[in-house]
């Protein structure tokens, strides 16, 4: 099992309107959001990463600089999450047997949690989800015998719509780190977040 490759896609393709400035640039110890998720994603067991782009990509891929990852351009990046999923499933590697599914907006997750969550699925589970105190958090993973119902999911319902289908094939595994509960979506919770 653990030679199995893995994918990761890093949801950056937003406008990120209510926080009033591009989130994937924001700073965050020293680096851009972006660059941090990316370099959490690439020092965890995943064996690729995949950033899906979509709203001023040429900033976002210039933050990413020369890191070794791959690519994946949302053109309907305004019809929300769902949409840059599918587009980042259909850019993952055909050898790829699951997907973690990263959000730009969560550059406090380490690569340990990342692991943790990869290290769950290996138990073997088809979604895996992490939690906090009990409650569900990100990066989901999922297991890409799933790739056609991802990518067949109702837009407004999102990954919810899978999890729900699979409900008794659902691993949670309880990390550490807060981290995984908490979204940055307004000037406030950047604030809060510089402050941890």
């Amino acid at each position: 099992m653990r030679d199995q490759p893995i994918s990761a896609i890093l949801l950056a393709a937003g406008e990120s309107r209510r926080m009033g400035s591009l989130k994937q640039l924001l700073a965050f110890r020293g680096k851009t959001f972006v660059e941090t998720c990316v370099d959490n994603l690439l020092a965890s067991e995943v064996t690729e990463v995949v950033v899906v782009t979509g709203y001023r990509d040429d900033e976002v891929k210039s933050a990413i600089g020369n890191r070794q990852v791959g690519y994946a351009h949302n053109e309907n990046y305004r019809s929300g999450m769902a949409s840059s999923i599918k587009c980042g499933i259909r850019a993952v590697s055909l050898d790829s047997k699951a997907c973690v599914v990263s959000l730009v907006d969560q550059p406090q997750i380490g690569p340990d949690v990342i692991n943790r969550v990869i290290e769950k699925y290996r138990s073997p589970s088809l979604i895996v989800i992490p939690t906090y105190d009990g409650k569900k958090g990100h990066p989901i993973l999922l297991d890409l015998n799933l790739k056609d119902e991802i990518l067949e999911m109702d837009d407004n319902e999102g990954l919810r719509q899978v999890v729900h289908a699979h409900q008794d094939k659902v691993s949670f595994v309880e990390v550490s780190s807060s981290a995984i509960l908490e979204d940055c979506d307004f000037p406030e919770d950047y604030k809060r977040l510089l402050k941890l």
